[in-house]
C-alpha cells in the first residue's frame, strides 16, 4: 500500500441506542478517509480504539472491503469485493424468506417535511422526516405470524459537503443485492437524502398484530468532532491487523451486524 501525499479527515460520532423501557445504551464510532480510502472504527462504550476493535474498512477506492471482529477473544477478518459481498446479503435474505415462507410487502417511504434549520458544525443544514413502513407475515402450522414496521427517521443533512465516492460506490452495489425488497427499499431511501447526514434520530415501532403488542426503540448519532490528520496518522489507520480468515457463515453474520447496527449504508 503506498503511502499518502496528503492527509485525510476523521470524524467521531456518539450514537445511543434506547430500547423499550431501557436504559439508553452509548457507545461510539470513528470514520477515517481520504481521497482512495474508507474506515469506520466501532470503538464500543468506552470509546477507545485498539487493535483488535471490529472495523470495516477498503483501501482500494472501495473496490474490495475489509470486515473485521472480534468474536470469543479471537480476531477475525475477512476481504471481498463490494458487490459480491451484496449479492451474498441479498441471497441470504431471499433464502431465508423462502425457507420459512414469508410474505411481505415492499417498504412505503414518505416525506412528512423537509426545512431548513440551524447549521451543524458550521454547514448549512436541512431537516427531513422521512416514514417508513412495511409489513410482513408467514404460517406455522395453523399460527399466522404477522407483523408490521414503523420507522420514523429524522435526518439532519447538509449539501454544502459532498457523499464521499468511495460511499457513493458502496450504496450503488447495495442497491443491487438481486433481493427486490433490500434494493428498493434502500433505493427509495437514498434518492430522498441529497447530501451527507450530519445527525440523525429514528423512532422504530415493531407490532406483532397477533399479540398486538408494540415493541419500540430510539436511536440517535450525532456527528461530535470534525478534524483533519496528517498524512502519517492517516496512513497509521489503513493498516490491516493481523486476523484469521472468516468463514462464509462468519461473513454473512457481520453482515447481519451491519445491517441490525444501521451500518449498511456506512454512515449514520
Amino acid at each position: 500500500m503506498a503511502p499518502s501525499v496528503w492527509g485525510g479527515h476523521r470524524v467521531s460520532f456518539e450514537i445511543t441506542v434506547t430500547k423499550e423501557n431501557g436504559e439508553p445504551n452509548v457507545h461510539y464510532e470513528t470514520l477515517t478517509f481520504d481521497d482512495t480510502r474508507f474506515r469506520i472504527d466501532f470503538l464500543g462504550a468506552e470509546g477507545k480504539k485498539t487493535e483488535q476493535s471490529p472495523y470495516i474498512m477498503t483501501a482500494d477506492n472501495g473496490g474490495t472491503w475489509y470486515i473485521g471482529d472480534k468474536p470469543d477473544k479471537k480476531f477475525y477478518c475477512s476481504h471481498m469485493k463490494t458487490n459480491e459481498f451484496f449479492e451474498s446479503v441479498g441471497e441470504q435474505a431471499t433464502g431465508a424468506m423462502e425457507f420459512f415462507n414469508v410474505k411481505a410487502e415492499k417498504p412505503v417511504i414518505t416525506k412528512i417535511f423537509e426545512k431548513p434549520v440551524a447549521d451543524i458544525h458550521g454547514f448549512k443544514t436541512t431537516h427531513l422526516q422521512l416514514e417508513t413502513h412495511a409489513s410482513a407475515y408467514a404460517w406455522f402450522l395453523f399460527l399466522k405470524f404477522e407483523y408490521k414496521v414503523k420507522i420514523v427517521d429524522d435526518i439532519f443533512y447538509t449539501t454544502e459537503l459532498e457523499l464521499h465516492p468511495i460511499r457513493k460506490k458502496w450504496l450503488e452495489a447495495l442497491t443491487q443485492s438481486g433481493n427486490d425488497l433490500i434494493d428498493n427499499m434502500y433505493s427509495d431511501y437514498t434518492a430522498e437524502v441529497p447530501g451527507p447526514v450530519v445527525q440523525k434520530e429514528t423512532l422504530i415501532e415493531i407490532t406483532d398484530v397477533r399479540k398486538n403488542k408494540v415493541k419500540t426503540e430510539k436511536r440517535k448519532a450525532v456527528v461530535t468532532k470534525i478534524e483533519e490528520i496528517s498524512a502519517e496518522e492517516t496512513d497509521a489507520v489503513f493498516i490491516t491487523p493481523e486476523c484469521i480468515a472468516m468463514d462464509d457463515d462468519e461473513v454473512q453474520e457481520k453482515a447481519k451486524a451491519l445491517f441490525s447496527a444501521d451500518k449498511l449504508m456506512l454512515g449514520i
